[in-house]
């Protein structure tokens, strides 16, 4: 499992010749066929080919043909061999296609799965009792539960009954008690960055009231669950949640995007203005539609990219040639500069509004 050491040293490789190769392969087969994903790898690594080394995509190729178990939602390389790189990360969660050839680890879509599904929590509680999950990657890392007073039920009627069920009014909110100390102590321990609650809604409104407001601010979503669900159950429908919970975040990104280019100036939209400003060095944050890629030009020299064909390269004069994959180029060059990427899937704001933009530093 990938660990954040791990991702920091991936962030310091650097290799000029040749470059390194970084594949991101969803091959969740609750989604696409092996045959399907097979597919998908040979078009990305003839994408890349010229650009990375041939023993690099053959060791893919017999990573792919002999070794993967089939068992990942997700599959993560990084190779450039010929620099002793060959990192393989199989992933309980499904990544976006995309294959990139730069002069370092294309990390950006790793940084976003370690701060997406990091360790985060869920808790089912009922009237009796509380069981705690932590998920790391969509793996199950701990379990545990607390079980209160048994809630006994009585036939009687009249006064006794109403009697009676005070007692199991107090005896559930004092196991509703127990069951939020223990969830505290569960998520401080294991330093859940969001959290998951499950049950009814009357538990769950009882329940919220006895957090403390650093727990019930990372809470990210409520659902009914039965406390006997095993957990592939648990885990499947707080993936879910965790989803929704992304793609609201984007739609928060490309509004801030759209908004600050309204502005003037502190953002742009569209392949030429987010070229120039890439390579002015402006840009803070390169936002894109998951799978746009675009026809463009390059500089042989200075590698300057354009969606216009020039006679010359504008900023030192040599020759512009066409370029198939200027987004990805794009992408290559916002990863050598140090700046932030987020592909951004099924936005419909973001492609009518030109599918790339950027958020600006100045």
């Amino acid at each position: 499992m990938i660990s954040m050491q791990k991702l920091q040293s991936l962030v310091a490789f650097l290799s000029e010749d040749p470059l390194i190769l970084s594949l991101y392969l969803n091959v969740d087969t609750t989604q696409r066929t092996k045959e399907e994903y097979r597919l998908t790898l040979r078009g990305l690594l003839k994408q890349v080919n010229g650009d990375v080394s041939s023993d690099d995509i053959a060791a893919v190729e017999r990573f792919f043909d002999f070794e993967y178990d089939g068992l990942a939602r997700g599959i993560v390389i990084f190779a450039c061999r010929h620099q002793s790189l060959w990192e393989i990360f199989p992933l309980s969660v499904p990544v976006e296609d995309r294959a990139v050839a730069a002069r370092r680890p294309f990390v950006t879509p790793l940084q976003d799965i370690l701060d997406e599904y990091a360790r985060y929590g869920v808790i089912c509680v009922d009237r009796e009792g509380a069981r705690l999950f932590l998920f790391h990657l969509g793996q199950l890392q701990e379990a545990d539960g607390t079980l209160g007073d048994e809630l006994k039920r009585h036939k009687q009627g009249g006064w006794a009954a109403q009697r009676l069920q005070r007692r199991a009014d107090g005896v559930a909110t004092q196991n509703l008690k127990d069951a939020a100390d223990a969830a505290r102590r569960f998520c401080e321990e294991n330093r859940c960055r969001r959290i998951i609650l499950a049950g009814t809604d009357d538990n769950l409104s009882a329940f919220r009231g006895l957090l403390p407001r650093p727990m019930l601010d990372i809470v990210v979503g409520e659902m009914a669950l039965d406390m006997t669900a095993d957990e592939a159950e648990v885990r499947d429908k707080t993936m879910r949640i965790i989803r929704d919970q992304i793609q609201a975040e984007e739609s928060a990104l490309v509004e801030r995007l759209i908004t600050a280019a309204a502005k003037a100036g502190a953002g742009v939209i569209g392949l030429e203005d987010t070229l120039t400003a890439l390579q002015e060095d402006r840009v803070h944050t390169f936002v894109v539609s998951e799978g746009y890629e675009a026809h463009g030009f390059r500089c042989t020299n200075c590698g300057y990219l354009g969606a216009q064909e020039t006679e010359a390269c504008p900023y030192c004069n040599s020759e512009i040639r066409p370029h198939e994959h200027v987004i990805d180029a794009a992408i290559r060059t916002a990863i050598e500069k140090g700046v932030a990427v987020k592909s951004v899937a099924h936005n419909e704001q973001l492609d009518k509004a030109g599918k790339v933009g950027a958020i600006l530093r100045y």
